[in-house]
């Protein structure tokens, strides 16, 4: 064959300190099936300082390992990895994070349903989370260009059983287990590496979709993925996610569109603020105004100063005076992300909590989660001293009929209000937004407007 010979599939590891989860990706991959395909494994490591590179070079000397001098993040590693790949023409392209663990026919289930589907530009893996195998962290997700605009992603949070579909058409599938083709490649290109983290793989697929071909996410290929704390200590994962959400929809929404979008940032850093401001987290929206100066100002890419530590908040447990042996319910409702962000959060503390949904829930919280749910209805007695109403958001409306004075409403977010503070929360909130109304969102939406016509 010579050294001329080309391997049919590229895996691209993208790797920043994190050499023990590295180790078990490189493991579960090692172990993979890939049958009659050849491959090569190129892990780019950003300046690493734990002895990742180290540790590759004494026990994986079959990899190419790509050092780069600074970490690029997410997007300059990928990037480097699909430039490579590209220029070795690998017939297909593989892309990992680097904490993920694979099961035996993850990446070859991807190669060949891609291999079968031409109209497909990009396949992705079911993705599991890695503490809790069996619920889902996505599975094939959106992207709202009408209302929201942001992620939506319909799966997360459900639980990993057989109601799940064969196949997702989707929007975009993340860069944590995906495969492409080097027709693909070659038509699109790499990643845009003005992003550092996150909306990088929206962007590209987004990218692949306006070049003709679909996307898909696909059930028979499963990775188990260390998600991160819910909680960050510092805002890191706030700055760049909102700084790159913006700078994605004033790429592709078109004029008509402007408005709408630039109405809702300026709600959303409305309503950051406010919540913020009550838990004495100041640092949150004073990043999210960086990630606004800093698009218009063209700083993209890495910008650690943009990134502040978080105030230490009250306990909610200190706020309502909660005890260890307080008789604890959840009122769920019907989004499981909101559902499951609340029941993690209150099982640090209250290891028995009694679940509890109207009967239009029933079926959908019986199915996800273990414990005996209670239908609450008036007519039914339930013992608790305190009950956790489940919202999307603290200012969404609420069923009178359900709610006591035990009551304490709670999001995703962990905004809360006590059952007889909820009115005036939402008067103080009314109040605030209308002076922000008047005041900010003007310089907000002629900031938002003079980026997109800088782009």
């Amino acid at each position: 064959m010579g050294e001329d010979y080309m391997k049919d599939i590229g895996i691209v590891i993208c790797n920043f300190n994190k050499i023990d989860y590295l180790k078990g990706c490189l493991k579960t991959l090692f172990e993979s099936s890939f049958k009659n395909y050849s491959y090569d494994v190129i892990v780019v490591d950003n300046a690493s300082e734990d002895g990742s590179p180290e540790f590759i070079k004494e026990k994986y000397p079959e990899i190419t390992l790509l050092e780069n001098e600074i970490n690029t993040g997410g997007s300059g590693g990928f990037d480097r990895g699909i430039r490579y790949c590209i220029d070795k023409k690998y017939e297909y392209v593989c892309l990992l994070d680097n904490d993920i663990l694979l099961e035996r026919n993850t990446i070859i289930n991807l190669v060949e349903y891609i291999k079968l589907n031409p109209n497909v530009g990009v396949v992705g893996s079911k993705i599991c989370t890695m503490d809790n195998p069996e619920i889902l962290q996505e599975m094939g997700s959106f992207i709202d260009f009408e209302n929201k605009f942001n992620v939506v992603t319909p799966l997360k949070s459900h639980r990993d059983d057989d109601s799940l579909p064969d196949i997702v058409v989707c929007d975009y599938v993340p860069a944590c287990c995906l495969v492409t083709t080097n027709e693909v490649l070659n038509k699109v290109g790499s990643f845009n590496t003005e992003h550092f983290i996150y909306w990088d793989d929206m962007d590209w697929c987004t990218r692949i979709k306006r070049a003709g071909y679909e996307v898909h996410a696909i059930n028979n290929s499963r990775v188990f993925h260390k998600m991160g704390a819910a909680n960050h200590s510092n805002t890191f994962g706030l700055y760049y996610f909102e700084r790159n959400r913006i700078l994605f929809f004033l790429k592709y929404l078109n004029d008509e569109k402007l408005n709408k979008f630039s109405d809702g940032i300026s709600d959303w850093l409305v309503s950051l603020t406010f919540f913020s401001n009550l838990k004495g987290n100041y640092a949150t929206p004073k990043s999210f105004l960086c990630a606004i100066d800093d698009l218009l100002l063209g700083n993209l890419g890495r910008q650690d100063s943009s990134i502040f530590v978080k105030e230490q908040e009250e306990s909610i447990f200190k706020k309502y005076n909660l005890e260890k042996d307080n008789k604890i319910a959840i009122y769920m409702q019907n989004d499981m992300f909101s559902n499951r962000r609340v029941y993690e959060y209150i099982k640090e503390s209250y290891q028995e909590i009694t679940i509890c949904c109207d009967e239009l829930n029933l079926e959908l919280i019986e199915s996800n989660f273990e414990e005996e749910i209670i239908l609450f209805e008036k007519s039914v007695e339930i013992d608790y001293e305190r009950l956790f109403f489940v919202q999307k958001h603290i200012l969404d409306d609420y069923n009178e009929l359900y709610i006591d004075p035990r009551c304490i409403f709670i999001d995703q977010y962990i905004n809360t209000s006590s059952f007889k503070d909820i009115e005036n929360l939402k008067t103080a909130f009314e109040n605030f937004k209308a002076i922000s109304e008047n005041i900010y969102k003007p310089v907000l939406k002629r900031k938002l407007k003079l980026i997109k016509e800088n782009k």
